[in-house]
Parts: C-alpha cells; structure tokens; sequence
C-alpha cells in the first residue's frame, strides 16, 4: 500500500491521513441487503480546485456523486452481488447472452488487452482457481487459515476453466461464455478501473479548472497535479508500506520512499493481504495463471508508477502489480523495462531476500535517505543518526545482478514463523 507524507514519515501512525468517505464490507446483510467493501479516500483538505479547497457543501455534494458512481461499479464488478454484471456471467450457462454496463464491457476489453500486453501473467479468468485456494469472498474470514494445497485432479480441473478464450465480447455490451463453469473475477483491476473513472469525473465536473489532490481506492491512488500545502505547491513524496511490518512490533510502517511524484497512477500488491502460511511458505491470494498456484517467484511487493497521459492509468497499474508478482524476478525486470519504455512505467519491486529493485524513472529512497531529503527540502530536523544503514528495512538490489533464484533471508524466516504462531 502507498502511504501519504506531509513532513513527517516513521511510523505510519504518525503521518497516515485518515480519509473521509468509506465503503464497508461487502456481503449478504442479515436483512438480505448487500453492503459494501470498497474504500474510496478523498479527503476535503487533500483536493484543489483553482488552489482553493472545496466548500463544505460543495464536497458533500460531490462526495455523494462519488458515492453513487463507486457503488454501481462495485455491484457489477464484484462476485458477489448477484445482480452485478459479472455475477450474472459466472452464473450464465454456456453459450447464454448476457447484457452489461458500458463500465463492465470497458473494464473487460482492458483485462484481455491487459492479459496479452502482459504476457498472460495477469487474467480476468481465474476466479475458479481462487476458489480453489479458499481465497473468494465465500472464504472471509478464514483466509489466513493455514491448509494444504488441493489435489492435483482438481487444480488441473479449475485450472482447465481459466482460458480467456471461452469468453467472447459481442456488439451492444453482451458477454457470451462457451464453457460452464468458467468464471471471471476484477479483483485484479477493478480498483485501479475505479480510480480511473472517479478520477475522470472529477476532472469532466470541473473542467476548465485546475484541479490537484489525490484519490485513493484501497491500494491504488491517482495524483493529480500537485501537493497544495500552507499556499505552495510541490510534487507528492509517497510511502511504501513495509509488507513485514509485524517483524517491527506489528505497527504499520514505511518501507521505501518514491519522491517527486505528480499526475500519476500508483498501485501496490502485497503478500501480506490475503494469504496463509504452511510448511513454512506463504501463500498469496494472487494467483498465477501459468501454475494455477499462488505466485511463488521470490516476490512479496510490487508497486507501479503510471503517468496519467497513459490511457486508463489506474486499471494498467492496478493489472501490472498482479502480472510481475507471477513472473520470475528477471524477467519481472526486464518486462518492466519495456513497460518503463514504452509507456514511461517506474515500478519498485521488492523480493524475499529483502532487497528491492527499482525500474524506470522512478525516484526511490530508504529510510535514512528521505529522512536527509526531509530534513533539507520539507524542513524538518530528524537526528540522520536514528537512521543507521544495518537497520534499514530493505536494501537496493543490483538490477544487473538480479537472479530467478530468491532465497529467503533470516528476517523472511522470521516473519513466516511468527505468522504461523498465529495461525
């Protein structure tokens, strides 16, 4: 997850904002209504409008807008809203037409786009193996439960049901599969799709205006333009959260510092959302579609920097995080090069042996060094001393040297056993 900074950056606690408009959980309510999981972040204070913040009616009005829009794209894109576009098509007998909304038809030509740009490392199609794994909404609360892994038959079944072939976009928004039992899930581009869409209807609402702040949905946020604080403007510094947080006492903190960031999109994926531990491995909810396994490439953070001149942003930011956690480290490396090129992508890329390696013009700092970048730019007065190399909380990685062969260093040994203590 990406964190904001004012001036002030270890722990999270201390410079974390809390934002104003939440979604809750999404699942069947005892009345036999649904609620909702999504969390959209667009607090009044962080959103400009001519350099000027809104007033209070005017955000409540546009906060409620939000709501409306948010809500409906949740509903057709989550599994579990029977009603919901993508329900209705995991439900849909073979070769049953199915009509849908202008955002799930959009959404769904970006994953398959996304899905050849990305070398079939990211697929809308796998939701029957994240059944499999116990890692749908059916499984909530019991994630984290430690268990084998299925019997081959059956993973060879579910993994024989993820073809994005069986799926096949027809005129007027229809949505026909030739395989029952095949399945979709967003999961892997809905929130980035939505910061899109929130983003744009911010921009459409206010067009001819200057608009800068930032919106954050879940994991991924868009900044627009610049960071407005006490009547200047800067460019926005970003806090990667520590995946290994609990290796530190449990409290959320920082990681990595990307500085110098504005009119971009920025998605992180984690290992530490979603997974289980057994026999000493941890097995992430992300899928990945070559194996039909939990990504198991030496990988346990992503994070994606996407200019806002690339179209749909969010949703290729949101699709690529989940793409490079299922390919080995060099070509995770090397295939972000060529996104770095062709569409200006910078990305950060942390691995088990604790080492992080960063792609394309992105500017990436640890602990210590944001603490002197603070102290000389954002006027703060950090003792440099507090901050000693040996106790960084991850180390640049030589791209050059990068090898497919991650072995998990004491630290990761120490963070999977106290997970599974708790389990």
């Amino acid at each position: 997850m990406v964190r904001f900074l004012k001036k002030m950056f270890i722990p999270a606690a201390a410079f974390f904002v809390a934002l104003s408009l939440l979604f809750a959980g999404c699942g069947t309510k005892a009345d036999g209504g649904y609620s909702y999981f999504v969390q959209l972040d667009l607090d009044r204070s962080a959103l400009f409008v001519d350099g000027e913040n809104l007033s209070l009616s005017e955000y409540r009005e546009l906060m409620s807008e939000l709501k409306t829009l948010v809500n409906g794209l949740e509903e057709d894109f989550s599994v579990e809203f029977p009603e919901g576009d993508i329900a209705r098509i995991n439900a849909a007998e073979a070769g049953e037409i199915v009509q849908v909304s202008g955002d799930t038809y959009a959404a769904l030509s970006l994953a398959f786009f996304y899905e050849e740009e990305e070398n079939g490392c990211f697929s809308p199609t796998l939701f029957p193996l994240t059944e499999l794994w116990g890692f749908s909404p059916a499984n909530e609360g019991s994630y984290g439960v430690s268990r084998g892994e299925p019997e081959e038959g059956k993973l060879a079944q579910a993994k024989s049901l993820c073809d994005p072939s069986f799926f096949v976009l027809g005129e007027d928004h229809t949505v026909v599969k030739s395989v029952a039992g095949a399945k979709l899930d967003f999961g892997g581009i809905a929130k980035g799709y939505m910061c899109d869409r929130i983003s744009s209807y911010i921009l459409q609402k206010y067009q001819g205006h200057t608009v800068d702040g930032m919106i954050g949905v879940m994991s991924n946020t868009v900044l627009l333009g610049k960071k407005i604080e006490d009547g200047a403007s800067r460019n926005f510094n970003v806090a990667i959260e520590n995946p290994r947080d609990l290796l530190s006492g449990g409290e959320k903190s920082s990681a990595l510092f990307l500085v110098g960031l504005s009119d971009v999109s920025v998605t992180t994926s984690s290992d530490n959302y979603r997974f289980y531990v057994n026999d000493g491995k941890i097995y992430p909810h992300i899928i990945d579609a070559k194996t039909g396994k939990p990504a198991d490439r030496g990988i346990i953070s992503v994070t994606a920097v996407v200019p806002d001149s690339v179209p749909n942003a969010g949703a290729f930011a949101d699709s690529l995080t989940t793409a490079v956690f299922c390919m080995p480290l060099t070509e995770a490396i090397g295939f972000l090069g060529e996104m770095s090129e062709k569409y200006g992508v910078g990305a950060v890329v942390i691995t088990s042996d604790h080492k992080y390696y960063a792609v394309g013009d992105v500017c990436v700092m640890d602990r210590g060094e944001y603490a002197a970048f603070s102290n000389e730019f954002l006027g703060t007065d950090y003792d440099l001393e507090d901050f000693p190399d040996e106790e960084e909380v991850f180390v640049a990685g030589d791209v050059a040297s990068a090898s497919d062969t991650v072995v998990p260093c004491e630290k990761e040994k120490e963070y999977i056993a106290m997970i599974a203590a708790r389990s």
